[in-house]
């Protein structure tokens, strides 16, 4: 089932900031992130509000739970607001929201901007400064509020001070000379020179009496340390069989099935398996992947999946979304634009 993800209005309005909203999310509300696509020409938006064929994820360390406890939210700024407006009322966005480092729960929707959504440049009080791109969701300015002025403080009179005359310092007393040393014999330092020489000379000649040769070590072969060998990657002829999906991490798994290149066909009995077993995520990673790469039979059974015409019941696609059917849809134009049968049901479920 996708994600409804909506973009509200702030109460009271401000520009260039908004309210995302997401509905139908089975994961948790801490350390997510997202990524958001656009249909026109697949590009994804970047940390620095620019576009590229590079997924770029917005890291969200924690979500909050909406009035209704049904859905997320999270405040958004300019960094989001203004590129997605600059697409204007027709452009279409996909955005995947996933657990930090893309190896836990994920799912994707549609982005749905509301209607009164204005870009920070409809704000004339002030210019907001460029942003940089940091790999985190940056936080909104809240508005300037003009500050009270602050009565000026009436100046204290400077106290008089009045001149200290100095106390003359008392003279040291004279330190007394210290004694003399007592003048050591002259005959007691060579006398204990001589005696640590012979005591020296007596231990080297009784260790050297009394020494063994050492027992000589056998020369056999070393031991040989046997390196464990590492775990066999799957081959290309096993990549996208049940076992592999059922052992590997789901992100691993997609990246060895796609590098295989299987057919259309191939491809779409991969996916029936997946979702037969209940493999959700690499059924919808499957179907994305090779939709956005310009596959137009995947991505019109993908499509279908959505549709209400078309759409058939299951645990990966439980309900229609008209939305995200219409979404590809206009991925399939995109890429032909003049395949009657997309744009037909693109006219009929577009918003």
């Amino acid at each position: 089932m996708p994600i409804r993800v909506d973009l509200f209005k702030l109460q009271p309005h401000i520009a260039g900031q908004g309210c995302l909203s997401v509905k139908k999310w089975q994961g948790g509300h801490e350390c997510l992130e997202f990524s958001i696509q656009r249909n026109q020409d697949g590009h994804f938006l970047q940390g620095d509000q620019h576009w590229s064929n590079s997924p770029y994820w917005f890291k969200v360390a924690h979500f909050s739970v909406g009035a209704s406890e049904e859905d997320l939210e999270t405040v958004v700024g300019p960094q989001l607001i203004d590129p997605v407006l600059e697409g204007g009322a027709n452009a279409q966005f996909m955005i995947e929201l996933r657990e930090q480092g893309g190896g836990g729960y994920s799912d994707r929707g549609v982005l749905k901007p509301a209607v009164g959504l204005q870009p920070s440049s409809a704000n004339t009080e002030e210019k907001l400064p460029e942003h940089k791109d940091t790999g985190e969701l940056a936080a909104p300015r809240a508005p300037a509020v003009p500050a009270e002025p602050v009565p000026a403080a009436e100046p204290e009179p400077e106290p008089v001070v009045e001149p200290v005359t100095p106390e003359p310092e008392p003279e040291p007393a004279p330190v007394p000379p210290a004694p003399a040393a007592p003048r050591k014999k002259a005959w007691v330092l060579p006398l204990i020179i001589a005696l640590v020489v012979l005591a020296a000379i007596a231990v080297g000649a009784w260790w050297w009496l009394n020494k063994t040769p050492a027992a000589e070590a056998p020369t056999g072969d070393k031991p040989v340390v046997q390196t464990p060998e590492p775990a066999p990657v799957p081959p290309g002829a096993e990549a996208c069989t049940l076992d592999s999906m059922s052992t590997l991490p789901e992100l691993t798994f997609v990246q060895t099935c796609i590098k295989k290149a299987p057919g259309s066909a191939e491809l779409l009995e991969i996916i029936n398996v997946a979702k037969a077993n209940n493999h959700c995520g690499v059924a919808q990673r499957l179907y994305a992947n090779r939709a956005q790469a310009g596959d137009l039979q995947i991505a019109t059974a993908y499509a279908h999946e959505y549709d209400p015409k078309f759409h058939q019941a299951s645990t990966c696609f439980a309900e229609p979304d008209k939305a995200t059917a219409a979404y590809w849809y206009e991925t399939i134009l995109s890429q032909d634009p003049d395949n009657a049968d997309a744009k037909a049901r693109f006219e009929e479920l577009k918003p």
